[in-house]
């Protein structure tokens, strides 16, 4: 017989947060605590459901979906007629839009929040983000740097049209116009090249040459007449000073870090020279061509700008989400200032973090500087001289470059994912996802309606789907309690909505699903479906990020750092990349889930991750890495060697023993598989392996006394690996608990961010930063009426098997590295040609034609296969580092 159970009051969620709710709670015009400072949850009985975006009843709606036979949930309160009346959260039509352009509205992000440039937005390939304006006035160049697409694009000014379209092969942000137009320069990063183009009158441009200019060629700077260019590098710490009437070089000034971004200031006569992957900003004079200071600037300054006088350095500090304003004259740091609005603060009152600011431009006669916000879709405007925020102007998806028209009138944002994604055929996201670019008149601008705006698009994700419940077991106001104290997070690898739960019967379960693009369906996942048919599945659920790196940064994080946008872009080019998921610039100032927990003293257990484990508490309380499991299988790293059945049986038996934290972080990856090598076992023996182990996690949980105050979260570190008939970033998310609402699924749109905002009510933890703060939870996907029934694992339906050397693909898995997550570009599509040759689909000739010759250019392969050898290299240093940790003795 079913149990049910109302929510028990364990320590106040008020209580656990004090300290943080009074800024919170008027920044979002909810009460904070009682006069209590604590209490809990509103018996609904007595009191009545509260409904604000609720509905009562028996969980139905036409925002949601249950399956034939679930059972009605209630709180325990009775109507008049004697049957129960609870609270459901009934997500309005404005929660479902998914992410794209919309019909009769704004286009949407992945998360929900709404993109509404202020003005004309015209979509580019590739990542947008260098911007150089025309003396004349006629057109913009911007140069765009995706993962596929390397070009560089001439807009026309007044129409916004694009005048030109240029295949560069690579290409960074760098651009500089020579100042009487007559040429453009361009860095080409991985290409070690400068390259120059001759413009025409019409502005379009023609190649006259290159410079090898090695150490991956970034930021640049031209002198106020145009005889000199200098040059950063990103990799080899150094500045190139070229004479731009022969192209040859002058000097080299060795740097004491790599360089991102160089402005000139011409008064005193010394470059400037930010770091984005550290702390500092270099000064280099040059009548001697020696460093003479290094401003510290924590952390990753990005772009600079600087007054026509050469008198002021404006720095975008990405990490601190601040500008600082340099003095010239006494290199000193005279002001830094935030740059968000005070819509979402901290305790003390600031705004909070993670708003990615990047890229400067600055008008003299306004003395207004301009402030990209890649995370808030934003672009600030401050004065000056006192760097006070005046306002903001919304911007597309990602804004990362920002140049001025030569009068001012014209406002240019390079947005690097303006253009989104879309779904996918055969390719990744991060292949397909496009950028941007804004053309804003700023005399017609009103900038406090433009700000209004740039808060609206801002928190649309959390005021679209307002909902407030008493015992409801997630706390949906500050002095409101949850039952849930026990908190399981899976990860897995690479798989998108379709590709696993094509084969659901929408008639059964209301999914939206094409059956054509199943790849690892029940015979293989009959737990994954099980658990979806049982309890909670969101079909509208997408990843924030397209690979397993981001990924794994994104999933211990809560978010991506400027440093780790733009390096995942050049992912098998840089040899910073080598291990950048753990160094310290891909780590959020504030720092990152697991050190937040710690901090708020949520106790917390990780199994198989590496990424974020370096990082330490703000509160003095050691590294995540003591909260890593020593005895885990396959230890600290993705080790698909071990069986994730091995891994799973390890934490069901810590489960067994007593041992749950409240938070747990799971990877279990072997879904990703090791291609079609001979010996190895099959691709469906891995995933089959990967859905027993995510079951046998369900079983030991639910049938421990943890179970009535446990809920875990299924999700994957990215969907690239198969294709989606709504959106290449289209995933899925799983809530299995007490609390989650039966055989219901969600269509409200969610992301990891709604993860983590549920999480965080949960846990009694305050928001990280500004894009968990403004996230909904999934509210729809919980009930206060608890079923306490147990789960029995499926035994696996695929049996174990390897692969042989006739396998199609053996021959090319062998070759494969599988030390890692995605260290071969080709896997996805030699899975695909292999699955739907084992469906029955394709013939084996065919297959084996897809696996000889994937959808990729030899220069595409090589360059990817570098890719491959560079993440190698970075998963060796992290072992390294590991084990170095290990020698020290602080892991326990």
């Amino acid at each position: 017989m079913r149990s049910r159970a109302r929510p028990r009051p364990p320590l106040s969620w008020c209580a656990r947060t004090a300290g943080w709710l009074a800024p919170l709670s008027l920044a979002l015009g909810v009460p904070a605590c009682g006069d209590d400072g604590g209490g809990t949850a509103t018996d609904s009985a007595s009191a009545g459901p509260t409904t604000n975006g609720a509905t009562t009843g028996d969980g139905t709606s036409e925002t949601g979906s249950t399956s034939e036979g679930a059972t009605s949930e209630g709180t325990g309160s009775t109507s008049d007629t004697g049957t129960e009346e609870f609270c459901l959260a009934d997500p309005p039509p404005e929660a479902l839009r998914r992410p794209g352009p919309q019909d009769g509205g704004p286009a949407l992000a992945v998360g929900g929040r709404a993109l509404t440039p202020a003005g004309p937005n015209t979509i580019l390939d590739g990542f947008p983000s260098g911007v150089a304006v025309h003396p004349l006035g006629n057109v913009v160049y911007i140069s765009s740097t995706g993962r596929e697409d390397r070009r560089l694009y001439v807009l026309d000014l007044e129409t916004q049209a694009i005048v030109q379209d240029l295949d560069r092969g690579e290409s960074f942000y760098g651009l500089e116009l020579a100042p009487d137009g007559g040429r453009l320069y361009a860095t080409g990063g991985a290409s070690d090249l400068l390259e120059y183009y001759d413009l025409e009158v019409d502005g379009t441009a023609t190649k006259a040459g290159e410079v090898n200019v090695t150490g991956y060629p970034s930021g640049l700077a031209l002198s106020p007449d145009g005889a000199l260019l200098w040059v950063g590098t990103f990799e080899a710490s150094r500045i190139v000073e070229l004479e731009t009437a022969t192209m040859t070089e002058v000097r080299t000034f060795v740097l004491p870090h790599p360089v991102w971004d160089v402005v000139h200031a011409s008064g005193p006569g010394e470059l400037y020279a930010s770091d984005l992957g550290g702390e500092g900003i270099a000064v280099v004079d040059l009548a001697t061509g020696e460093v003479t200071d290094e401003l510290e600037l924590p952390t990753s300054p990005a772009g600079m700008v600087v007054d026509p006088a050469g008198a002021r350095v404006w720095a975008a500090v990405s990490g601190a989400d601040r500008v600082a304003a340099i003095d010239t004259s006494t290199h000193e740091v005279v002001l830094e200032a935030p740059v968000a609005e005070l819509d979402y603060v901290d305790m003390e009152g600031a705004p909070l973090a993670n708003s990615n600011v990047n890229a400067l431009s600055y008008d003299d006669v306004m003395d207004r500087v301009y402030v990209t916000r890649g995370a808030d879709n934003a672009v600030s405007v401050l004065d000056g001289t006192t760097l006070e925020l005046l306002g903001a102007i919304p911007a597309s998806w990602y804004p990362s470059g920002v140049a001025l028209s030569p009068d001012a009138s014209t406002l240019v944002i390079a947005e690097g994912k303006g253009g989104g994604v879309g779904p996918n055929d055969g390719e990744s996201a991060k292949q397909r996802w496009r950028g941007s670019v804004t053309f804003v008149d700023l005399p017609g601008l009103d900038l406090a309606d433009a700000t209004d705006t740039v808060t609206e698009s801002f928190s649309r994700p959390v005021d679209v789907f307002p909902f407030e419940c008493d015992d409801f077991p997630i706390p949906t106001r500050p002095e409101q309690t949850s039952p849930i104290e026990h908190v399981v997070l899976i990860v897995k690898e690479n798989k998108t909505f379709d590709c696993v739960f094509g084969d659901l019967d929408p008639n059964e379960l209301d999914v939206d699903v094409d059956p054509s693009l199943l790849r690892w369906g029940e015979t293989i996942t009959p737990n994954l479906h099980e658990l979806a048919r049982r309890y909670t599945i969101s079909d509208s659920f997408f990843a924030e990020a397209p690979n397993s790196n981001s990924g794994h940064l994104y999933l211990t994080a809560t978010h991506l750092t400027e440093f780790a946008e733009r390096v995942y872009l050049e992912d098998g080019d840089l040899a910073i990349d080598e291990g950048y998921p753990i160094l310290p610039a891909a780590l959020p100032d504030v720092g990152n889930f697991f050190t937040h927990l710690m901090d708020h003293d949520v106790d917390l257990r990780v199994y198989g991750e590496i990424v974020g484990m370096l990082a330490e508490s703000k509160t003095g309380k050691g590294s995540v890495f003591q909260h890593s499991d020593a005895g885990f299988p396959g230890g600290t790293f993705v080790n698909y060697d071990i069986k994730d059945e091995d891994k799973a049986l390890y934490v069901a038996g810590r489960i067994q023993s007593g041992y749950l934290a409240s938070f747990t972080y799971l990877l279990l990856p072997n879904d990703h598989t090791v291609g079609t090598t001979a010996g190895k076992p099959t691709p469906e023996s891995m995933v089959a392996d990967n859905d027993y182990a995510v079951g046998l996690i369900v079983d030991a949980v639910s049938k421990s006394p943890f179970w009535e105050s446990s809920a875990i979260f299924i999700v994957q570190d990215d969907p690239q690996g198969c294709d989606d008939h709504v959106d290449a970033l289209r995933a899925f998310a799983i809530v299995v608990s007490p609390w989650a609402r039966r055989g219901y699924v969600s269509h409200a749109h969610a992301s990891f961010l709604s993860v983590f905002a549920t999480l965080e009510r949960v846990l009694g933890v305050p928001p990280l930063g500004r894009p968990d703060a403004a996230a909904a939870p999934l509210w729809d996907m919980f009930t206060p009426d608890a079923d306490f029934t147990p789960y029995d694992v499926i035994p696996r339906q695929h049996p174990e098997e390897t692969n042989s050397v006739y396998t199609p693909g053996a021959t090319r898995s062998a070759k494969m590295d599988f030390s890692g997550p995605d260290l071969e570009p080709e896997l996805g599509p030699l899975l695909d040609a292999y699955r739907l040759w084992r469906l029955g689909s394709i013939t084996r000739a065919e297959a084996e034609r897809r696996i000889a010759a994937p959808r990729l250019t030899a220069a595409q392969r090589e360059a990817l296969e570098e890719e491959a050898r560079e993440e190698r290299e970075e998963y060796e240093e992290a072992l390294e580092a590991v084990l170095e940790l290990e020698m020290l003795g602080e892991r326990r």
